[in-house]
């Protein structure tokens, strides 16, 4: 038996006690935002550029509540569109995993191979265990000028992202 799986069969708040103590804290709102420079499966280059931007780290292809978080951003693209904000997913499968999740989802936006794990550590969104990197789903969303405006362990409501980057630019227009 994995160790995963040994994890999930624990009780809800002592798999929460464990994360506390285990998982490092996301970066907190208003620091800014690494640099990153990542691939997608269709081979195009994406960074952080002058735009809002909500980057979504999963653990697994395969994690049925990963998939469930991407089908609702794909839901709210439109949403997202229309703020200037763009959708990036982030996780260590290669080209053809992600080509057949993105296709199996019906994807639009870019899914990002992290090899190795690099920016998932500098986001503070995995372990780096000493066979291999250990993701787990967190959602930041940044402002143009690359500063944490959200962070969150865990696969938070799209729509409260949405509300929140509405609610964000209002006052940044207003400003506050």
């Amino acid at each position: 038996m994995s160790v995963r799986s040994t994890f999930r069969k624990l009780p809800s708040p002592v798999q929460d006690a464990l994360r506390d103590r285990v998982y490092p804290s996301l970066l907190p709102e208003g620091e800014t935002a690494p640099e990153w420079h990542l691939q997608s499966w269709d081979d195009s280059w994406h960074r952080h550029g002058k735009h809002w931007s909500v980057m979504f780290f999963y653990s697994s292809p395969d994690d049925s509540g990963d998939r469930d978080e991407l089908s609702a951003l794909q839901a709210h693209l439109g949403d997202f569109k229309r703020l200037n904000t763009r959708v990036f997913a982030v996780n260590p499968a290669e080209g053809p995993a992600q080509s057949e999740l993105a296709r199996a989802l019906g994807l639009e936006f870019p899914l990002l191979t992290d090899r190795g794990g690099p920016v998932a550590r500098l986001f503070k969104s995995c372990l780096q265990l000493p066979m291999k990197p250990v993701y787990f789903s967190s959602l930041y969303l940044i402002n143009p000028d690359r500063k944490v405006r959200l962070s969150n362990r865990g696969r938070p409501s799209v729509e409260a992202v949405v509300r929140s980057i509405e609610a964000l630019q209002r006052a940044t227009r207003a400003g506050m």
